[in-house]
């Protein structure tokens, strides 16, 4: 072999290696901030946004099931941890996969501080799923009084 062949595949390595490397390291804020929202840690979530996590990255809670970082923690009725990704920018009408949005998620669980934040954040009450179901609908399955009377004011 030829020092110019041994150099560029020696290059060719390491560019490798290191574009393996950033690649990974990308992928590892959005999994821990995963791990902090499912645990409702605020800190560490507070620690990962700030340092540059994206708060709104597509995550599988359930392998084959994509959702979103605030419709979690709204379904899992952490209003602090809603306001902090709000306060990162977490776009509020951003659709899991099966386009349910965190105010549906909130309304289902019938948490209405969370609820009530996300509409005064421009939530779309009117925003439907992949059943035409609004977070009214949901609101109404899920039995609390004081999240229908509220959306249907929203409305």
């Amino acid at each position: 072999m030829t020092y110019f062949y041994k150099v560029k595949r020696t290059i060719r390595f390491i560019a490798a290696f290191f574009c393996l490397a950033l690649t990974s390291h990308a992928q590892a804020p959005s999994k821990e901030l995963a791990t902090a929202v499912l645990k409702k840690n605020l800190a560490a979530a507070e620690t990962l946004l700030a340092g540059g996590a994206n708060p709104n990255a597509v995550i599988e809670v359930v392998p084959g099931f994509p959702t979103t970082y605030l419709v979690t923690a709204a379904g899992s009725g952490s209003l602090d941890l809603v306001k902090l990704l709000l306060k990162h920018k977490a776009q509020v009408n951003q659709p899991d996969g099966f386009k349910v949005t965190a105010l549906m998620a909130a309304a289902a669980k019938g948490n209405k501080a969370i609820v009530d934040l996300l509409l005064a954040s421009g939530a779309d009450a009117k925003a439907k799923d992949d059943e035409g179901k609004d977070a009214l609908a949901m609101a109404k399955e899920g039995g609390n009084p004081e999240v229908v009377a509220l959306l249907e004011k929203a409305k």
